[in-house]
């Protein structure tokens, strides 16, 4: 149980660790002398974002048998624990608020991705089923999609409470998240047919377009026009 929980561990981890560089590496030292967010309160959102995934998914395992239930519910559910806990006083107004709640939303979608495979993997184990290379891919594809789906809706949250159009951006957050879990509704009522695998492919597609829009197209001109509302003026945001 033990190595099925490790395994569990990488295939959901690795995959926040490998966005988190990806995104984070133009915006801090040395690629800039001065980061535009601090570590400190970036690993914490981390952290806490990943005690806050564990926790909904014990939560989710008790709706995983109803797939329309689940996406509807944890569509929205999702998103709004990521606004509880970013929606602080200290983070209204303030361009370092977009990346703490990438942060957030990556330790959130890391530890979901874990969950989910640690379930599954364990499911498929007492049932006496040993999975094969596709399964371990499916795992993959699903974990990537998942923590790509929560730090893009964490970035889309940490984008509203900065610019303090809280209610605008956190809608947006929930409409692509419950549109991902919709998508996803034929794989977890058929995993092993054909329109269980369509789906997920669909929920990848739907993940990859939302977290390319927010962390890469969008983020410098979210930080451009929330470093202009501070009163704020650097020339060092990547472009």
């Amino acid at each position: 149980m033990q190595m099925v929980l490790g395994f569990a561990s990488i295939i959901g981890i690795a995959p926040a660790m490998i966005l988190m560089y990806l995104v984070l590496r133009k915006y801090t030292y040395p690629a800039v002398e001065k980061p535009f967010f601090s570590d400190p309160y970036f690993f914490g959102l981390f952290v806490v974002g990943m005690i806050s995934g564990t926790i909904l998914f014990a939560v989710y395992t008790y709706f995983w048998g109803n797939a329309i239930i689940s996406a509807l519910l944890f569509g929205v559910l999702e998103v709004m624990v990521i606004l509880v806990i970013l929606n602080l006083r200290r983070f209204h107004g303030k361009s370092d608020t977009v990346f703490y709640g990438y942060g957030l939303g990556l330790g959130f979608g890391a530890t979901m991705a874990v969950g989910m495979s640690y379930y599954l993997i364990s499911v498929s184990s007492s049932a006496g089923e040993a999975l094969g290379a596709l399964d371990y891919v499916i795992l993959v594809i699903l974990t990537i999609s998942k923590t790509m789906l929560l730090s893009a809706a964490g970035l889309t949250v940490g984008e509203g409470v900065a610019k303090l159009r809280i209610l605008e951006f956190t809608s947006q957050a929930v409409l692509v998240n419950m549109i991902y879990h919709i998508v996803m509704v034929p794989w977890f009522s058929n995993p092993g047919q054909w329109i269980g695998t369509l789906s997920l492919f669909l929920g990848l597609i739907v993940a990859i377009a939302y977290f390319y829009k927010t962390a890469f197209s969008d983020l410098p001109n979210v930080v451009r026009a929330v470093l202009r509302q501070e009163g704020s003026k650097r020339g060092d945001v990547p472009k």
